[in-house]
């Protein structure tokens, strides 16, 4: 049985999982995900676009998945998958409780009208990739995921002359998107120049974000975005192919804004491998790969637009009224002949 979470499944999540998966996304790289609290926010919140848990109950075993909503926008990302109890003859595996956990998220994520779900897999997790392609998720990009490990191995002191986003700078952002990304990512992320703000106020919040970008305002040429948690930076960039000689001052720039000990990651796809040599020589270095999929919950429908000019039934009627004087009577204009004397 699948079912939305419940206060008697508390007591049960508080032990270890025998299996589990986290599906690493940016916000996870800085803030680690901790089950329980999520569980605990669902059971509070209920289940909806912000969030999403399934409980798995049958014969003596249990498992969970978890869904998180992004903020403001009508998405989702599948971010976490365990099992709990002993295996057992004759019970289903921990893969067929994953799908049939993934479906019903997908079925909820429909009713609460989230258009798409995402997941982060890593490409060593082959298993686990089947089953997210078997339920209809399409892999759109893979990223690959660096930490700064070392010194700064090319010793230079110039940084890019870079200066803070404002709220004007997001159409360029989006521009500069548009010309770094292939159509096929624009599309399965769907975009648009509002998901380029930062939030006004941040003091509140666990996870800071910053940006940076150089270049005239409505052509920028370089874009660094720096998301801050609890456990880790993680740094993102956007750089024109007609400026790439601009990376390791960007980057050093994006350095030279962290000054505290927790571990930096950058995160970079398979459209920017130009930018991986240069990164390397500022001491960072890869440790693992994601395929990113994406699973849109919309249905296009098309309906005609065009009217039909000859339609009856569409064309207005107007009465026009008659006025007549009453007790009038009507004359014949007629020219009396000869004959009729």
């Amino acid at each position: 049985m699948i079912r939305s979470v419940a206060p008697v499944d508390l007591w049960s999540l508080r032990r270890k999982p025998r299996s589990q998966v986290v599906l690493y996304n940016t916000s996870l790289l800085v803030q680690p995900h901790r089950p329980f609290w999520f569980t605990l926010m669902c059971m509070l919140q209920g289940t909806g676009r912000d969030r999403a848990m399934m409980i798995f109950n049958e014969r003596g075993r249990s498992a969970v998945g978890q869904a998180q909503g992004r903020k403001g926008r009508s998405e989702q990302d599948i971010i976490y998958l365990s099992t709990y109890g002993s295996r057992g003859r004759g019970l289903p595996s921990d893969r067929d409780i994953w799908f049939r956990l993934l479906e019903q998220l997908c079925i909820t994520a429909g009713h609460n009208h989230v258009q798409r779900l995402f997941a982060s897999i890593s490409s060593q997790q082959v298993e686990l990739h089947e089953i997210f392609r078997q339920l209809g998720f399409q892999a759109y990009a893979h990223r690959t995921i660096l930490q700064l490990s070392g010194p700064d191995w090319d010793q230079g002191t110039t940084i890019a002359p870079m200066r803070a986003q404002s709220r004007q700078d997001r159409w360029a952002i989006h521009k500069l998107y548009g010309t770094v990304t292939p159509t096929l990512v624009q599309h399965a992320e769907a975009r648009n120049p509002r998901d380029w703000m930062l939030p006004l106020t941040q003091h509140w919040n666990r996870k800071r974000r910053r940006a940076w970008v150089v270049g005239p305002e409505d052509d920028l040429v370089a874009y660094i975005h720096v998301k801050s948690g609890p456990s880790a930076h993680a740094l993102t960039m956007l750089i024109h192919p007609n400026s790439r000689d601009l990376v390791t001052d960007v980057l050093r720039f994006g350095l030279a804004r962290l000054s505290d000990t927790r571990p930096i990651y950058l995160l970079l796809r398979e459209y920017q491998e130009e930018l991986l040599a240069p990164a390397q020589d500022l001491g960072f270095q890869p440790i693992g790969e994601q395929t990113m999929l994406v699973k849109s919950l919309v249905v296009p429908v098309r309906r005609s637009m065009l009217m039909p000019a000859l339609d009856a039934g569409m064309d207005p009627r107007v009465t026009i009224p008659s006025i007549s004087a009453p007790r009038e009577d009507p004359q014949l204009y007629v020219i009396r002949t000869g004959s009729d004397e």
